[in-house]
């Protein structure tokens, strides 16, 4: 599978950059790209709390793809 929109959020430069790549560029039926492990995470769990629902008052909803290695 491949992503649509790409948070970089492993560039650790920040929450608001994670939150305008993701909000900006998602469009329906897109699929978001974030990373669960390789560092310190805290950026893209801060971004999540604001872009879960601001995504979801747009009518979007979720689900996760997770890798099978």
């Amino acid at each position: 599978v491949m992503w649509d929109v790409d948070s970089l959020d492993w560039e650790e430069k920040g929450t608001a950059g994670i939150e305008k790549r993701v909000l900006s560029g998602v469009k329906p039926g897109a699929i978001v790209l974030f990373h669960d492990g390789g560092g310190n995470r805290s950026q893209t769990v801060a971004a999540l709390k604001t872009v879960i629902p601001a995504l979801k008052a747009q009518g979007y909803s979720f689900g996760t793809l997770c890798s099978g290695g």
